[in-house]
This record gives structure tokens, sequence and C-alpha cells, in this order.
């Protein structure tokens, strides 16, 4: 009898056992799904500001293991609020579409307007303009493109025409930086390239004004494009997370069940031993003792047999569970890998300037208030100078904008290359150039700021068969205690007003 109760409390050890295991398996995948659903919020950031707050109240909760009956509001909140992004960025691009549309229809008002730029205005406004969906990165570039469009159509309306060829050159140079400012790929850069060649080789107005159509219809299928990959993107997200909460409620709602379950073969089975301790003690024979014994173990062994079948199920039914949930997750993890790959990829590209290569001024911006934030929280030696070429303008009106380019590519791979691997180079724009020197005082600065202007003077530029000298200015300060970023550039940008006003290739200097 000993032998037989021995066994039986080794196969209820076995049974705790095997449950034990099954409910720290589970306790495992819903830890690596909840640090995997709280990474994958991360990917959203920056999306909307309310998003950003829900999410970040989501990841709080996930961090802190609150039980789903919280999580569960959370998940319903956000889900609602990434179906909402659509309109959200539809919302967005209503001003544009606005500007564009009355830019348009106030040109078709124009008498004279040539037939192939009425027609692809035309189309324009019946086609092109209903696929705009932009983007925050397009809609700056694209306001500029729509505001010069109002400038050169109010000149082509008002002007003279001595008026119009007086206005056309300054226009042809506007547009051109503006389509260099445009970072585009594959086929898009390469009609932007094409219509850049046609603005330097036809400066006229009405040309112009077609090269600008030209260039917002380059940018509509853009943006048209960038929307679509992420409205995909989204809504492969969207689905991930409804089915990671579909697939939370189903486990949550089969673990509860299955709790109750075991709690009431356990109960039993408890149950059930307390009686045989019970019924042994009290009985009177051997035969009636073995009859008892044999009864009362038939009847555990049916439970038993129950809770294994029922433990066999419970983790069938999660291993499943899981499986698909890490299916959904493997799918939207390559794509997540290829969306941010694609993002950093747009990131490093907005901070290039698309002629010089070099960093523009929005790189700039950043990495200048990043310096004077380091200065202002612990004093250090940094210079900032201010290059000019000077006399540019006269290359662009002699020799062409294609020459103007080829010479700031040319100044800008020789500032680049001069430099120390510690400083910082970038286009400010136009034929602008800004310096930022750290842990070098402006005493220790005016040595390599003259080589660098020695260096540009020594290049020798040639356009037309003509050989020409062509210098910079430089303006150079040091920050100073109290210093804000614009204080700082004006005492840089004044010294620069010196040495243009003084003579031109020259250093000065503001202390």
């Amino acid at each position: 009898m000993s032998e037989k109760s021995n066994a039986t409390d080794k196969k209820l050890k076995q049974a705790i056992d095997a449950r034990m295991a099954v409910e720290d398996a589970r306790k495992y995948q819903v830890d690596t799904l909840t640090n995997f659903s709280a990474k994958l919020s991360l990917s959203c950031k920056g999306l909307d500001t309310e998003l950003d707050n829900r999410l970040a109240k989501f990841r709080n909760a996930l961090t802190k293991g609150v039980s789903f009956e919280h999580l569960s509001p959370l998940i319903d909140e956000t889900i609602v609020l990434l179906k909402n992004q659509e309109s959200v960025q539809l919302a967005q691009q209503r001003d544009l579409y606005t500007s564009v549309l009355n830019a348009g229809k106030q040109l078709q008002k124009t008498k004279g307007l040539p037939d192939d730029t009425r027609r692809t205005l035309r189309h324009l406004l019946d086609h092109d303009i209903n696929n705009v969906h932009s983007t925050h990165d397009f809609i700056p570039l694209l306001d500029k493109l729509v505001s010069f469009y109002h400038q050169a159509l109010n000149t082509k309306l008002t002007g003279t025409s001595n008026e119009q060829c007086d206005a056309t050159p300054e226009l042809a140079k506007k547009l051109l930086e503006l389509a260099n400012d445009l970072m585009l790929e594959d086929e898009a850069a390469e009609e932007v390239k094409y219509i850049k060649n046609n603005i330097t080789e036809n400066d006229k107005l009405d040309a112009l004004l077609k090269a600008a159509i030209n260039i917002i219809s380059v940018v509509v299928k853009n943006i048209t494009k960038e929307r679509q990959s992420a409205q995909s993107f989204l809504a492969s997200l969207n689905q991930t997370l409804e089915d990671l909460h579909h697939s939370i409620v189903s486990t949550s709602k089969h673990s509860k069940s299955m709790g109750v379950e075991f709690d009431s073969l356990n109960k039993s089975i408890e149950s059930k031993i307390k009686n045989l301790n019970i019924q042994t003690q009290n009985a009177t024979s051997i035969s009636s003792l073995k009859e008892l014994v044999d009864n009362e173990l038939k009847s555990l062994s049916q439970d038993f047999i129950a809770k294994e079948k029922l433990e066999r199920e419970d983790r069938e039914t999660l291993i499943s569970s899981f499986d698909q949930i890490n299916s959904r997750i493997g799918s939207l993890e390559s794509k997540l890998t290829k969306y941010k790959k694609r993002l950093n990829e747009q990131r490093f590209k907005s901070l290039l300037d698309s002629l010089t290569k070099l960093p523009n001024r929005a790189a700039f911006d950043e990495r200048y208030n990043h310096e004077v934030h380091l200065f202002n929280v612990q004093t250090s030696d940094v210079t900032l100078a201010v290059i000019d070429v000077d006399h540019f303008k006269s290359i662009n009106d002699r020799f062409g904008h294609t020459a103007g380019d080829i010479t700031l590519q040319v100044i800008a791979k020789a500032l680049l290359k001069s430099i120390r691997k510690s400083d910082f180079i970038a286009r400010y724009g136009g034929e602008e150039f800004v310096l930022l020197m750290p842990n070098t005082t402006i005493d220790s600065a005016a040595a390599p700021l003259e080589k660098l202007r020695k260096v540009i003077k020594s290049i020798p530029f040639k356009f037309r068969d003509k050989q020409i000298e062509i210098t910079i200015s430089l303006g150079a300060t040091q920050f100073k205690k109290g210093d804000t970023p614009i204080i700082a550039f004006d005492r840089a940008d004044d010294a620069l007003y010196e040495a243009k006003n003084t003579g031109r290739d020259r250093l000065c200097i503001s202390k």
C-alpha cells in the first residue's frame, strides 16, 4: 500500500512539474512577444505627436508588466490612431493642393501661352495634381517652387518686354538653386538633370514657366511614390499589431479557461488523495482496504490521464499560436529593416548638398547648434568661418550656370581636402560656405584659413579657352561667453562683409 501511495505522489509531482514547465515556456514566449512589441512601437516614432504619446504609454505599461486588462485599452487606442494616419496626411497637403491649383488656374487665363505649355498645365491640373499626397519633407520645397511659379507668372502678366528680359536671368538662377535642392533618385534625378540643362540653355520666361511645371510634376510623382511606400508599411504594421492583439487576447482567454480546468482537476486529485488516506486509516480488513485502494487509484488514474490530455492540448494550442505570431513577426521584421534602411538613406541624402556633395544648410544648422550648446555647457575654443566666392555672379553671367556649378564643385572639393578631419565644412547656400573648427582659437585658425584662401586662388580655372582666377573672402570669429547661434554667426558674417568691402580675396577676423 505504501508503494502505491508513493507511486501516486510521484505521478502527482510529475504532473505539477510538467505544468510548471508549460507555464515557464508560456511566460518566456509572452516576455519575448512583449519585448518585441515595445521595440516595434518605436518604428512609428515621429509620425504623429498623439501617436508618439500613446506608444510611450504603451511601452511604459509593458515595462511595468501591467495586466492585459490594463494593456488592452492602450492597444485599441493605438490601432485607431494608426488607422487615422492616412486622413492626417491628406489634411496636411490641402493647403499645398490649393496653392498649386490656384497658380495653375491663374496661368490658364494668360493670353499667348504656348500650346505645349498649356497642354502640360492642363494635364497637371486635370490628372497629376489629383495624385498629390505630400510628405513633410517635400512640402517646403514644393511651396518654394509654387512661389517661383507665381513670381514668373506675375512678371509675364504685368511686366513690359524689357522688364521680362531683365527678370529672367535672376529667375533662372533661383529655379536652378531650387532644382539643386531636390534630393531625388534614379529616373527622377535624371529628369531633373535634363530640366536643369534646359534652364541653362534657355532662360526665357516661357521656358522657365514650363521648367517649373515639369519640376512640380517630378516632385508630385515622387511624393506619390513615397506615400505609397509609407502607406504599405503602415498597413502592414497595423495588420500585424491587430494580429498580435487578437493573438494575445485569444491566448489570455485560453490561459484563463485552462487555468479553471487545471484548478478543478488539481482539487479533485487532492481531495481523492486525502480521502484515500482517511479511508486507509479507517480500514478494518485487508480485503476492504485493497478494494478501496483499487477504486481510488483507478479514479486518480483517470484524473491524471485527463490532466495529461489537457496539458498536451494546452501545449499544442500555445505552440500553434506562437508559431503564427512568429511567422508574422518575421515577415514584418524584414519589411521594417528595409524601411528603416530607406529612411536612413533618405535622412543622409537630406543633409547632403546635391551639387557639391558637402553637408547642406540643414546639416550645418544641426552641427552648429550642437557646438554652441557644448560650448555653453563647458567652455572650449571653437572658431567659426564664413566663406564667400568673389564675383561669382559674373561667372554665371559670362559663362553660364553650368560653369558656375562646376566652379562650386571644384571649390568644395578643394576646401574639403584642405581642412582637418575634426573640422566641419558645409555649403550654406549659393556661393557661400561655412566652416567650424573645434578646439581651435581664432589666432590658431588664422594660418589654416589663409592657407584655404591661397589654395582656392591657385586653382587654374579655364572657361571658353579663357584663364580665370577665382578667389574667396573669409570672415572668422571665435565663440564667446554668452553667445547664441545668431550672435556668433552675425559676428563672422560682419567680418566677411568687411573682407568684401576692403578689396576681397582676404581674411578678416572679428574678436
